[in-house]
């Protein structure tokens, strides 16, 4: 359970809600974009950005898609959440250039696609941007583009909410209200067939791959679990929306992530991945991306380019996971967190707000944690990020934590039954 009132909380159960259907747009795209915007795109852009800014949101919600408005739980959520995200704050909006896209991939959903896109840049003028909450975050709405169709119907109609989506940047609030959520992280590394003693020179470091690993038929007996349920994957920043915001969670929510950026998901994970609709969070060592290091091969450049493109995520991992934070100076933490975050914020051209901390957490459970690390959280936070995900060495069915800094997740690999794969979703 994730719960907020000061202090957070994860558990394993689910808080039954209405459930959002996954959309299956099927438009054939352009096989050659039209080299300048119908101007039907530009008048739809100006109308919604001005709404917004008005805070008319109720007003929207007749210019969106189906698609898009099949990703929120109702029409009053939705406005209720953006009312409390930006009541007051926004000052205007700026609109550039639209440039088109042939295929446009849903953020939250990569077997979502849609033809005839235009992206329209904005840029957000906010009230008072240095008050905000985390430090920069004002800048990050930059990359968070209108997104407007032509293709799917006789109108225009807006796929991508720009700053109004629902996986657009967190502004914190002023003040945490209380909260609660039922929502697994589940927790990958490799996704390939057990790997070969001769891959580690030691026997803790191979038993350890082992323990990481998980076997291309078992993720693909996971994943039909979740499709049976008939669950939803969501981003971390949809994660928070919940927590900070009240809106509402489907049913059998769940965020899957991967950490280090290792090459075996590529191929064994993410193409069920997409047949599913299945996002999921990718956790790579930025100094590792293109990298060969002993066995393992990592994440090209343009591997996580296009991952950040096509309905998934990407967050940070620092540089190389080779260093435990807590209790590693400004100069250091600044080496292995805020340039790392930079520097996938320049590759992928999307937010970074959330980090998966490497080195050993000291304690078996997040209820242990907290007062030690904060000075640690704080210099996180004035890099611009706003939590943090463990790998705590127990799995319990309830953490509390004592933020967003500290979301326990579930570990999975070579041990874990699907009887024991379930029981997360009972």
């Amino acid at each position: 359970m994730v719960a907020l009132a000061g202090t957070l909380m994860l558990c394993s159960c689910a808080t039954p809600a209405r459930l959002i259907p996954t959309p299956t747009p099927t438009a054939t795209a352009s096989p050659v974009g039209p080299p300048v915007a119908p101007p039907a795109v530009m008048a739809l852009a100006r109308a919604f950005s001005d709404q917004f800014v008005a805070g008319q949101y109720a007003a929207q919600w007749a210019e969106l898609s189906p698609q898009a408005q099949a990703t929120w739980p109702s029409e009053t959520a939705r406005a209720d959440m953006l009312a409390a995200k930006f009541r007051g704050v926004v000052k205007a909006v700026g609109l550039g250039s639209p440039s088109f896209q042939p295929v446009w991939t849903e953020p939250e959903n990569p077997a979502g696609q849609i033809g005839d896109v235009w992206a329209v840049p904005v840029q957000v003028v906010f009230q008072s941007p240095q008050s905000l909450r985390p430090a920069g975050v004002a800048g990050l709405f930059t990359m968070t583009p209108l997104e407007i169709t032509t293709g799917v119907s006789p109108v225009a109609e807006v796929v991508s909410e720009g700053p109004a989506s629902i996986d657009a940047p967190i502004i914190l609030p002023r003040s945490v209200r209380a909260a609660s959520v039922d929502v697994p992280i589940l927790m990958y590394h490799l996704v390939d067939q057990i790997p070969p003693r001769s891959i580690e020179p030691s026997t803790y470091g191979w038993q350890l791959e082992v323990g990481l690993t998980t076997l291309p038929g078992e993720f693909a007996q996971q994943m039909a679990y979740l499709v049976k349920i008939h669950a939803t994957s969501i981003s971390l920043q949809h994660l928070a929306d919940a927590l900070l915001y009240a809106l509402p969670l489907p049913l059998h929510s769940v965020v899957i992530t991967f950490d280090d950026g290792r090459l075996s998901p590529w191929y064994n994970a993410v193409p069920l991945l997409r047949n599913d609709g299945f996002t999921a969070v990718f956790f790579p060592c930025s100094g590792l991306i293109g990298k060969k290091v002993g066995p393992q091969t990592y994440l090209s450049a343009a591997d996580v380019q296009e991952l950040a493109g096509s309905g998934f995520s990407i967050e940070d991992h620092t540089f190389n996971d080779a260093r435990a934070l807590f209790g590693a100076s400004t100069s250091t933490l600044n080496t292995l967190t805020n340039l790392t975050k930079a520097s996938l914020e320049q590759l992928t051209a999307a937010p970074v707000q959330f980090l998966a901390y490497t080195g050993i957490w000291p304690w078996p459970l997040a209820t242990e944690g907290g007062a030690t690390e904060a000075s640690t959280f704080a210099t996180l936070a004035g890099y611009g990020y706003v939590g943090g995900v463990l790998d705590v060495r127990t799995a319990s069915d309830v953490e509390s934590t004592a933020g967003l800094w500290q979301l326990p997740r579930v570990r999975i690999g070579i041990d874990t039954t699907i009887t024991g794969f379930a029981r997360w979703f009972n």
